[in-house]
């Protein structure tokens, strides 16, 4: 497991620092964006590739061989719910969407 997951670091500002904050950059306002939610799919309904995690895999060089572009590296990330490289160990089998586009479609559309 990542060592960044273990833990989980926040900040909070009260009134005066966040008014002390936005004094000192000159602005008047912070726009925040949520994080982006995916659409539920359901695995079963994909024909998938099986692949064995090894050295030297990296989920860019999946995506290349897989789907001839590195471009789509995250995919096979959220569909295995494993979004980085470290988060796989030598013998894990990686279930790759054999149809990446309508998979992107339905995460990414619901």
């Amino acid at each position: 497991m990542p060592f960044y997951s273990s833990r989980i670091n926040t900040r909070t500002l009260n009134k005066q620092q966040l008014e002390e904050f936005l004094d000192q950059r000159g602005i008047e306002r912070v726009t925040f964006y949520d994080n982006f939610v995916f659409s539920k799919f359901d695995e079963d309904s994909y024909v998938v590739i099986e692949h064995v995690w090894s050295h030297g895999d990296k989920l860019y060089k999946l995506a290349y061989e897989y789907y001839g572009s590195t471009d789509s590296f995250w995919l096979i990330g959220l569909f295995n719910n494993k979004p980085t490289d470290a988060d796989y160990n030598y013998g894990d089998v990686v279930f790759i969407p054999a149809d990446s586009r309508r998979f992107y479609r339905e995460v990414i559309n619901g």
